[in-house]
C-alpha cells in the first residue's frame, strides 16, 4: 500500500520529477531494508512543518550561519531561507537538535518520521557510502558547516540593474529563468543553482556549465 501511495504523490508533483533519476545517486539512501527513495526526504505522514517545505521528513539545525560578505557587494545574504535550509538539513553537516511531532532529532541519521527497517540500515551498511564517500576512498561530499563565507552567498536578493549592472536581468524578478536557474521570491538560493532531483549535470546542476553557461546566465 505505502508504495503506491508514493507513487501517487510522484505523479501528482510533476515539478519535481524531471530530468534525470536519482537512482542509484547520492541522493538515493534506500537499501534492502529500506527500499523506498524518496522516504529520505518526504513523508506523507507527520512532516517536520517548520519550513514549509515539501513534506520534509528531516530536521534542521536552528544555529546561526556565518554569512558570505564581500566589499564588492552590491546586496547582503541573509540568514538561510527555509527553502535553502531544506539542502542544509543534510549539507550544513551540523546535527540537528529539534523536536517534531514529539520526536526529537540529535544526529543527521535521523528522520521525523522513520521508514520500516532500521534507519540508518546497519544490517550490512549498504547505503553509508552515499554520503561518506570519504570514507570509502572516494570525492568527499560538500559539507558547508555553520561557515558559509566560501560559498556563493544564498537567501540574497538578486540585483536589479539600478543596484548591480553586471547582472543580465531575469524574465522575471521574482522566479528568475523558470526553465532552468530559478529565483526564489526574487532571491538566490540553493536551487537557483542545483536541482536535487536531476543528476543529468554534476554535481545536480540546474544546467551544463560547459563554457561557464550557468555562471553566466546571471553574471555578464
Amino acid at each position: 500500500m505505502r508504495k503506491y501511495l508514493w507513487i501517487g504523490i510522484i505523479l501528482m508533483t510533476p515539478q519535481y520529477t524531471q530530468g534525470g533519476s536519482i537512482v542509484g545517486t547520492r541522493h538515493d539512501l534506500s537499501s534492502g531494508s529500506t527500499p523506498e527513495i524518496c522516504v529520505f526526504c518526504h513523508t506523507p505522514h507527520n512532516a517536520n512543518l517548520d519550513l514549509n517545505g515539501p513534506l520534509w521528513n528531516r530536521f534542521v539545525t536552528t544555529q546561526t550561519f556565518i554569512l558570505y560578505d564581500s566589499a564588492t557587494l552590491d546586496t547582503n545574504p541573509s540568514q538561510p531561507s527555509p527553502v535553502s535550509k531544506l539542502c542544509q538539513s543534510c549539507h550544513d553537516g551540523v546535527n540537528a537538535t529539534s523536536v517534531a511531532h514529539g520526536y526529537n532529532g540529535s544526529n543527521k541519521h535521523d528522520l521525523v518520521n522513520p521508514p520500516v527497517g532500521d534507519m540508518p540500515d546497519t544490517t550490512s551498511w549498504p547505503n553509508c557510502e552515499r554520503c561518506h564517500t570519504d570514507i570509502y576512498l572516494g570525492r568527499a561530499p560538500k559539507w558547508l558547516g555553520t561557515d558559509l563565507t566560501d560559498d556563493h552567498p544564498i537567501s540574497i536578493e538578486y540585483p536589479t540593474p539600478s543596484v548591480d549592472p553586471n547582472f543580465n536581468i531575469p524574465p522575471d524578478l521574482q522566479d528568475g529563468w523558470t526553465d532552468d536557474v530559478r529565483l526564489v521570491n526574487g532571491k538566490i538560493e540553493c536551487i537557483t543553482c542545483h536541482d536535487v532531483h536531476n543528476p543529468d549535470f554534476a554535481p545536480f546542476l540546474v544546467k551544463s556549465n560547459a563554457g561557464s553557461a550557468l555562471c553566466t546566465t546571471c553574471h555578464k
